[in-house]
């Protein structure tokens, strides 16, 4: 097995103590010569929207330079990253190379902050996320697996087109939907 190269990227730094276990695990592998890290970036999706999309996007470019095999996404509460990542990577720049492995990170004060995060991942439609987890050990198997799993192959889907529709072309499209569902 050839020596693989991972990238991550986290929502932001309070996600770090949650990531120390899995870095420390990925630092101690490279030290060994099993597996090459090529970078830990942090954006908020979530805040910030223009500035942290073209991050991402810089980001997503760079790494597609880097050729990473896996990019390891983590993010906690509403997770945006982890869905928008694989959506830039797949449907913009139409990468097929790079696995994305996805991880909630705990809000410990608010479970639902981190049900949410954990649904942000496995809940987006069409993404080729692979979901790793909860918290420190959800982000330390997705490191673990990083190395020994065998990855799967990413299919391209078509891009689902823009539409910019009246309040009126919108009703007769939401009606032709219905009609059609119902007809089945």
């Amino acid at each position: 097995m050839s020596v693989r190269r991972v990238a991550l990227i986290h929502g932001s730094d309070t996600d770090l103590p949650q990531m120390l276990l899995g870095m420390r695990f990925l630092l101690k592998e490279q030290t060994k010569g099993n597996v090459v890290i090529l970078s830990a970036n942090s954006t908020s999706q979530h805040r910030h929207t223009v500035v942290c999309q073209l991050d991402l996007e810089v980001f997503c470019r760079m790494i597609i330079e880097n050729r990473p095999d896996i990019l390891i996404v983590g993010a906690g509460w509403a997770n945006h990253l982890t869905g928008c990542t694989d959506a830039f990577l797949r449907n913009t720049l139409r990468d097929t190379g790079i696995i994305v492995y996805g991880v909630a990170f705990e809000d410990p004060d608010d479970p639902d902050h981190t049900e949410t995060a954990r649904r942000s991942i496995i809940h987006v439609p069409k993404t080729q996320v692979i979901y790793k987890g909860i918290g420190a050990e959800g982000f330390l198997k997705a490191c673990k697996d990083s190395i020994a799993e065998k990855l799967p192959n990413i299919i391209l889907k078509p891009v689902p087109k823009h539409h910019h529709r009246s309040l009126e072309q919108a009703i007769a499209k939401g009606e032709e939907i219905e009609a059609d569902k119902k007809k089945k």
